[in-house]
């Protein structure tokens, strides 16, 4: 039977102290509520597991030239109810307010979200729409700065070395001239785990009447969170009306087919694409309410 050591590093330098202990089979603690589960399965136990909790500084949320930095162990709850984020980041609190139970949001992590690379991860999709790069240190007390794609690679599987923890992620704060949504469907009401999900980030020109910018990542609808360039493109210099709202639908039907051509799914996740995508859209209260014509 292996004796798992455990660390409590207190502070960065201490930190980096502990990741240059680590090996393949040590683990990073933070909400827990993946990690849990995994140590009850009958695999090998860790040799070293390293209690990130007592690291105050990666909770922080906080403004800094320019950009949004989110704490890698900045919980759910935080999240959902941060005013800097509901602010900045309106699509991420929104995703923050749907993530499992009310003992998860209060325990789960953003950092251990993203590190666990579940395909249904909200975080991960919200923090897809917003642009985020992920700041990360390892055992030698090297920082990395890279984009959420290069990091989260599919389901359960990311780019990061044993030896090495997510800092924090950061990315530029939404303006007001700015609307963000977030939108899911799960496989039940309560504690739900999503079947897909939408974060929509666009921009209004007031003056010009039209968006003149346009985010929009999918997630639970293939191996990791995605943006959807060409429907991007599409809603680019488009009026905010009912006429684009159904070329928005039609356009996550598009990306839905495209990643999960011939999935037993997909006949399902087509037709839940169109509410989800009016749900989103209707978030952004940038006109009346557009409802779907359903046939």
């Amino acid at each position: 039977m292996t004796q798992t050591q455990v660390l409590t590093p207190a502070s960065l330098e201490e930190l980096v102290a502990a990741l240059a202990q680590a090996t393949p089979q040590t683990r990073l603690l933070a909400g827990g509520t993946d990690l849990v589960r995994e140590l009850r399965r009958p695999v090998r136990e860790p040799d070293l597991l390293v209690d990130l909790t007592g690291l105050a500084a990666l909770s922080e949320v906080r403004l800094e030239e320019g950009m949004l930095h989110i704490g890698a162990l900045a919980t759910f709850t935080e999240l959902q109810w941060h005013p800097l984020v509901r602010e900045h980041a309106l699509c991420l609190s929104l995703a923050a307010a749907q993530v499992g139970s009310t003992q998860i949001r209060n325990a789960g992590t953003i950092g251990g979200n993203a590190a666990n690379a579940s395909a249904c991860a909200d975080g991960v999709t919200a923090l897809t729409a917003l642009g985020a790069v992920v700041i990360t240190v390892d055992g030698a007390g090297e920082r990395r700065t890279q984009s959420l794609d290069d990091v989260v690679l599919g389901p359960g599987r990311t780019s990061l070395r044993y030896d090495e923890a997510i800092l924090e992620f950061a990315f530029p704060p939404l303006d007001a001239g700015h609307r963000s949504a977030f939108a899911k469907i799960g496989s039940r009401t309560a504690v739900s785990v999503a079947r897909l999900s939408v974060a929509l980030v666009v921009r209004f020109d007031a003056d010009a009447g039209v968006l003149s910018e346009a985010r929009v990542a999918l997630g639970a609808v293939g191996e990791r969170a995605f943006r959807a360039s060409e429907l991007e493109a599409k809603l680019v210099g488009r009026a905010a009306d009912d006429e684009t709202a159904r070329l928005f639908a039609d356009g996550c039907v598009a990306a839905v087919e495209a990643s999960i051509p011939g999935r037993y799914s997909l006949p399902y996740k087509r037709h839940a694409a169109v509410g989800l995508a009016y749900d989103a859209w209707n978030m952004l209260a940038l006109s009346a309410p557009s409802e779907p014509a359903w046939t």
